[in-house]
């Protein structure tokens, strides 16, 4: 799976320990789950095909990973090793060192460690690298669009570089009116013409979390009566938008971006 002999976890390198990847027992083989679906379906009395209601990703992504050193690991620095590596309380970013996963990470918990002993010398560990999705990340983005002082229509082209499946829904959409304020609408044409509909007072600001769809403004104290409730969502791939009303500016910044691993 890696060919990279270094790991960077919780932001401390392996090499601060004097660790590096590699394969114990020398076999070379791994298994690895993820990116899979999970049907959600009922089966009904004398009805051959049941009803499908939908499908959820699962089980999240999960390896084995080895790692041992070249000096002896006395018991001071065990313990060092084990305090940064395991027994950890949240999810933690873990990042393989090799040129084709220099923008990937993951978030997980290392569970499950061994410890190999050489003659009673700690030599290595391999434990099971539990994720909290079916994938690894890339760094969230923000892109940013000015439009002018008046009536805006035009069109944005917007590249969703998840490779999930399932709708991708981004982390921060802001939206700023101008002078005039009004009724905004951004159809994505290329998910069935869904609309985002708001109305937004003159030079109001308004922010919303379209994956934990949480919304807040500038000016008013309940926005989410002058909204559709339509969140921006993304089809993975090219999206096309067309935005209309008075709008200042606008920006997206998409959650953490999907990367399926081999």
């Amino acid at each position: 799976m890696f060919y990279g002999s270094s790991f960077i976890f919780n932001g401390i390198p392996s090499e601060f320990y004097n660790l590096q990847i590699g394969d114990i027992g020398g076999s070379g083989e791994y298994t690895s789950e993820g990116d899979s679906v999970s049907l959600i379906t009922n089966k009904l009395f004398r009805r051959a095909s049941p009803i499908f209601y939908g499908a959820e990703q699962t089980p999240v992504l999960s390896f084995p990973l080895s790692f041992y050193s070249e000096d002896e690991i006395s018991a001071k620095d065990y313990s060092s090793i084990s305090a940064w590596l395991f027994g950890q309380q949240n999810y933690k970013v873990l990042r393989i060192c090799q040129p084709d996963m220099q923008e990937i990470y993951f978030n997980c918990f290392l569970n499950d460690p061994e410890v190999i002993r050489i003659g009673n010398i700690i030599k290595a560990f391999t434990v099971q690298v539990e994720c909290d999705s079916p994938y690894g990340y890339r760094e969230a983005k923000t892109y940013a669009y000015t439009y002018g002082a008046y009536y805006t229509s035009g069109t944005i082209e917007f590249y969703n570089e998840s490779d999930s499946n399932f709708y991708s829904y981004p982390k921060v959409f802001t939206i700023t009116a101008n002078s005039y304020g009004g009724t905004v609408t951004i159809t994505n044409t290329t998910d069935g013409n869904r609309a985002l509909v708001i109305s937004l007072s003159p030079n109001e600001v308004v922010t919303l979390d379209c994956d934990l769809q949480i919304m807040s403004s500038s000016s008013e104290t309940y926005p989410l009566s002058n909204f559709n409730k339509n969140w921006l969502r993304f089809i993975r791939g090219l999206n096309a938008l067309t935005v209309e009303g008075n709008i200042a500016s606008m920006s997206i910044t998409t959650k953490p971006i999907e990367v399926k691993i081999a």
